[in-house]
């Protein structure tokens, strides 16, 4: 669940997961389910809710990797395409395109996760700007199941209505798992707080693009 500063709320049902294809040795497929949103009414705006945006295809491609009783690390580049399928409310009217470049490196029960991408719209570019954006994650083993964690978000608008800002979010978080269904499936579950600490609050563009988020995930692997 999102909040912005002028106190309304947005809750997504993420369609973040959906099928994984294996399609070779280096080389993945990802289809995802839609999101669904619901955003509460303020003083200035009626409530709305619906399917948002749909980034229904991810290609992953593995550029490196070194097992974790070796170097531990992996790099991956990946291709993501989003749809302009959402309501009115939630879309942006703009194919999407979302280059990837990611990394994980261990040290015993230290991680270290980042991503650096790219996102590119087709169309509206001069109300929604080009991004490039960053995440890093780092992550402390305790236990077997027990991985407490501190992200970061970076966004970069070089144009668009935001040209020049940058936009910080820090979210402490906890995940759990695996906990094995199975021989064959696992449930892994996590949450986390995230938190807008740069820029200062500005109403037009809003920025940041909301205040805090409250964040939950849940995931079965086959």
């Amino acid at each position: 669940m999102q909040r912005n500063i002028a106190r309304s709320r947005a809750a997504v049902l993420d369609g973040g997961r959906g099928l994984d294809l294996i399609v070779s040795d280096s080389n993945e497929i990802q289809i995802a389910l839609a999101p669904y949103e619901f955003r509460s009414s303020t003083s200035t705006s009626r409530g709305h809710t619906g399917f948002g945006d749909w980034a229904f295809m991810r290609l992953k491609q593995r550029l490196a990797s070194s097992p974790e009783d070796q170097d531990d690390y992996v790099v991956t580049a990946w291709l993501q395409i989003q749809a302009p399928t959402g309501i009115a409310a939630f879309t942006n009217g703009s194919w999407t395109f979302q280059p990837t470049l990611a990394f994980g490196k261990g040290w015993g029960p230290v991680d270290i996760q980042g991503t650096i991408t790219g996102v590119i719209p087709t169309a509206n570019v001069a109300v929604l700007g080009r991004q490039i954006q960053s995440n890093t994650a780092l992550q402390y083993h305790v236990g077997r199941l027990f991985w407490p964690e501190l992200e970061m978000n970076w966004t970069y608008y070089p144009d668009g209505q935001r040209a020049g800002l940058n936009q910080v979010f820090f979210t402490p978080g906890l995940t759990i798992g695996r906990f094995h269904l199975s021989d064959a499936t696992s449930f892994t579950t996590g949450f986390g707080y995230q938190i807008a600490v740069a820029p200062q609050y500005r109403a037009k563009p809003l920025t940041p693009s909301y205040g805090n988020a409250v964040l939950y995930s849940a995931r079965v692997n086959f």
